[in-house]
C-alpha cells in the first residue's frame, strides 16, 4: 500500500516541479494531452457555441483480488446548442478499467442540463465483472473476517428532473440493478450467513426525486448548495427479486470565508436509511473514494447509514491545489444500535491538479486515515472532487 501511494505521489510531484525547472509552458503543454477539444471547427465558425471536451486521465490500480489492472477515467463536458452563461456546463464521466484477472468496470455517473436549465438528466450507468471484500453486516465487523466475491454486477439508473422554481427541482425516473453469476468462498461467511440475496439479486424500481441546486459549478464547487432527496419503491411486480423501500439525503455547502483568498470549506451530509426485504447488494456501505475515505471500499455495510465529512480546499500556486478532510459516520440496522463508541472516524489530505481551468476540473489523489473501531489507510486518485 506504501509503495503505490509514493509512487502516485512521485508522479504527480514530478508535474508539480516540473513548471518552475521547465517554465509554466511545459505544464501548460503536457496538460494539454488530457484535453481534446471535441467541436473546434464549429466553435471557429460559431464563436457562441461552447467548446466541447473530452478529458482523459489513465488509471492504474493493483489490488491482490484483483491482479494488476490498467484503463482509462474520462469526462465529456458540453452544452447544447443555444445555452447561456445561466446553464452551467454537462458532465458525462466514463471510467473502463481492465485487470490481469480478466475483471471490468465500465462506468458512468452523468449530469446533463438543457438550456436555461428548465430539465435537466442525472443518474448512473454501469457493468462490472469485478470481485468485493466482505466483512460481514453491521458496525461492528473485523478486517480479519475479509473474503472476497466476484459477481456480474448491470446498472441503470436515469433520473429526470424539471425545475420548478428557481433552484428548485422536482422529478423521478427508475433503477434497474442486477447482481448474478456469483462466486463466493467456501465456508465463507456469505455462506454461513445467507444474508438476504446473498447468491444474487434483481432491484427493480421507481425514484422520486426532489433536488435544490444552487451550486456554481457540478464538478467542483466554489459556493452554494446542493440538497437532494430521494424516495425508491421497489416491487417484484416491477421484474425484481426482492420488495423494499429506501430514503436518501445528500445535502452539501460550498464556503468562501475569506474575501480576498480562493480558500474554501465544503460540507457533506449523507443519509441512507432502508425497510424491508433489502438484498445485500443494497446495504448502505461506507468506504471508498466518496465516503469514509481512509476505509476500504464497502469496508462496512448495514441496512442504514448517516455520514458527515468537511474539506479545507487551499490553493497552492496556479494550477497546484491541497485538500485537508475529516469525516465521521456508521452503518446501522435500526437507530438504536447507533452507539457513539462505534463511529468510524477518517481523515486525511490530498493534492489537486487542475487540467481543464476553465471548469475547474482537478485530478485528486486522496491519502485518508480510518480509525476508532478499527484503524484502516487507503489511497484514491480520480477526476473531479469527492463531493
Amino acid at each position: 500500500m506504501i509503495s503505490k501511494c509514493l509512487k502516485t505521489v512521485g508522479v504527480l510531484l514530478c508535474l508539480i516541479w516540473s513548471e518552475p525547472v521547465c517554465g509554466q509552458g511545459f505544464v501548460e503543454d503536457l496538460l494539454e494531452l488530457f484535453e481534446i477539444e471535441l467541436n473546434k471547427g464549429v466553435v471557429a465558425r460559431d464563436p457562441q457555441r461552447y467548446p466541447a471536451k473530452l478529458v482523459l486521465a489513465p488509471i492504474v490500480a493493483f489490488e491482490p483480488a484483483t491482479n494488476w489492472g490498467a484503463g482509462v477515467g474520462a469526462k465529456i463536458l458540453f452544452k447544447f446548442k443555444g445555452a447561456g452563461e445561466e446553464t452551467r456546463t454537462s458532465n458525462m464521466p466514463i471510467s473502463l478499467l481492465y485487470t490481469l484477472n480478466n475483471q471490468v468496470i465500465l462506468g458512468s455517473g452523468y449530469t446533463i442540463f438543457f438550456n436555461q436549465e428548465k430539465w435537466y438528466l442525472t443518474g448512473n450507468l454501469g457493468f462490472s465483472i469485478f470481485p468485493q471484500s466482505y466483512y460481514g453486516v453491521g458496525p461492528l465487523t473485523f478486517e480479519r473476517d475479509e473474503e472476497t466475491f466476484s459477481f456480474n454486477n448491470y446498472l441503470i439508473e436515469p433520473l429526470l428532473l424539471k425545475k420548478v422554481y428557481r433552484k428548485l427541482f422536482l422529478g423521478g425516473g427508475f433503477r434497474y440493478n442486477i447482481i448474478n453469476q456469483v462466486e463466493l468462498e467456501e465456508e465463507g461467511n456469505l455462506i454461513r450467513e445467507m444474508p438476504s440475496g446473498f447468491d444474487g439479486s434483481t432491484s427493480a424500481g421507481l425514484e422520486l426525486a426532489m433536488v435544490i441546486d444552487s451550486r456554481d459549478n457540478v464538478l467542483n464547487a466554489r459556493k452554494g448548495s446542493f440538497v437532494e432527496f430521494k424516495q425508491g419503491f421497489y416491487q417484484k411486480a416491477l421484474g425484481g427479486t426482492h420488495q423494499f423501500r429506501f430514503n436518501q439525503l445528500d445535502a452539501r455547502t460550498y464556503l468562501k470565508p475569506w474575501r480576498n483568498r480562493n480558500d474554501g470549506l465544503a460540507f457533506n451530509l449523507f443519509s441512507r436509511i432502508a425497510w424491508g426485504d433489502v438484498p445485500v447488494a443494497e446495504l448502505s456501505v461506507l468506504g471508498g473514494a466518496e465516503k469514509g475515505r481512509g476505509y476500504r471500499e464497502g469496508r462496512y455495510r448495514d441496512r442504514n447509514t448517516v455520514t458527515l465529512q468537511m474539506e479545507y480546499r487551499l490553493p497552492v500556486w496556479d494550477r497546484i491545489g491541497m485538500v485537508f478532510f475529516g469525516g465521521v459516520g456508521d452503518v446501522f440496522n435500526d437507530f438504536t444500535d447507533l452507539e457513539l463508541d462505534n463511529l468510524k472516524y477518517n481523515a486525511g489530505l490530498g493534492l489537486r491538479l487542475k487540467i481543464v481551468k476553465e471548469e475547474n476540473l482537478n485530478i485528486r489523489f486522496d491519502y485518508g486515515f480510518g480509525f476508532g473501531y478499527e484503524f484502516d489507510s487507503n489511497f484514491y486518485l480520480g477526476i473531479a472532487e469527492a463531493f
